[in-house]
């Protein structure tokens, strides 16, 4: 397991970056999803992620 993530094992004490916000964002948009599931309007839906995450 160490040898696969190696590389970000690496860059993590080397920089110090992690992707937790891209993650916590990623999961905000699922969970944003999953609860508005059903919606035929594309357009609307795509405002309605921007409004909500603004």
């Amino acid at each position: 397991m160490l040898r696969k993530h190696e590389a970000e094992i690496i860059n993590f004490f080397r920089h110090g970056l992690i992707n937790a916000k891209a993650e916590r964002l990623n999961g905000k948009m699922q969970r944003f999803y999953s609860a508005n599931y059903g919606t035929n309007n594309k357009d609307f839906f795509l405002y309605q992620i921007a409004g909500y995450f603004s």
